[in-house]
């Protein structure tokens, strides 16, 4: 069976966004801290350069490295709305050096349309095998689109920015945004688990504490699960058998790039299914009492 993606060279989109006057020219490279009291006690978050995760990423390049955060996002749309039921999922890519109010400007173009992966019925499998091989559909798509930001990550790029400056970039996954059923695909997980904890999916709610994922234990875990070996974590953990796209990219945890879905995680899981439960339960009245 043949299916066809729609791709574009992130690494060329970056270098495009870089060089732009609009978007590159409020560009910050450098990582920094910002603190709102005089004892450096109340660090303030704010650009993406001024993160935890920058500083540790520099830490891992050589001296002279310019690390740029990729963040990536995408979700299944339909394409026909009166005929047909085609779908795709768009993949869109932006970066972490530019300013945030740019960033969210529409007419500034800052998220790039890099691909465009099918959602096929894969009928040519049987019912049993359909589920996890759109799973790995998915993943070998993502894997082609995103192969340039392999060697980029590992040996940096010569760019010329919107400031004149040359600057050899290191464009490293850091953000993915996406709704939860599209995290889970992410990452590799059933949905009726958590997409960054190995938590039990019968305790999510309960205040209980969890261990994050690790890549490279996951990596092991499917590893084992490939050769036939069967590793209880593997049914533990919810896993899918698969061949996961951000394997080989460099410096990257796919589970601390998931970000929080705002609307299905926030607020229709913490406050609606969470928040009002328990509430509804310390009054007396119950549910016909809170409204």
């Amino acid at each position: 069976m043949k299916v066809e993606v729609w791709r574009h060279d992130p690494v060329a989109v970056i270098k495009e966004l870089i060089e732009s006057p609009l978007i590159g020219g409020k560009n910050q490279y450098t990582p920094c801290r910002v603190y709102q009291d005089e004892k450096c006690k109340n660090h303030e978050y704010g650009e993406m350069n001024e993160g935890d995760w920058v500083w540790e990423t520099q830490e891992k390049l050589l001296e002279g490295a310019t690390v740029v955060p990729v963040i990536l996002s995408s979700d299944k749309t339909s394409l026909m709305l009166f005929s047909g039921d085609k779908q795709a999922y768009p993949v869109y890519l932006a970066i972490g050096t530019t300013d945030h109010k740019v960033r969210r400007q529409t007419s500034a173009h800052a998220m790039v349309l890099i691909g465009y992966i099918p959602v096929t019925k894969l009928e040519c499998f049987s019912k049993a095998r359909q589920a996890v091989e759109g799973y790995q559909l998915f993943h070998n798509s993502m894997e082609a689109i995103l192969e340039p930001l392999i060697n980029a990550g590992k040996n940096g790029v010569i760019m010329t920015c919107a400031d004149g400056m040359e600057r050899r970039v290191y464009p490293i996954l850091a953000a993915y945004v996406a709704d939860y059923p599209e995290q889970c695909l992410v990452v590799g997980c059933q949905e009726n688990s958590c997409p960054t904890c190995t938590m039990d999916p019968k305790q999510r709610g309960d205040p209980v504490h969890s261990v994050l994922r690790d890549p490279d234990k996951t990596l092991t875990i499917l590893a084992q699960q490939a050769c036939g070996d069967d590793p209880p974590k593997f049914a533990k953990q919810c896993l899918w058998p698969i061949n996961p796209f951000w394997r080989d990219l460099p410096h990257c945890n796919i589970f601390q790039s998931i970000t929080p879905n705002l609307l299905h995680q926030l607020h229709k899981g913490v406050f609606k299914d969470h928040t009002v439960s328990w509430a509804s339960k310390a009054v007396p009245g119950g549910t016909d009492e809170v409204d």
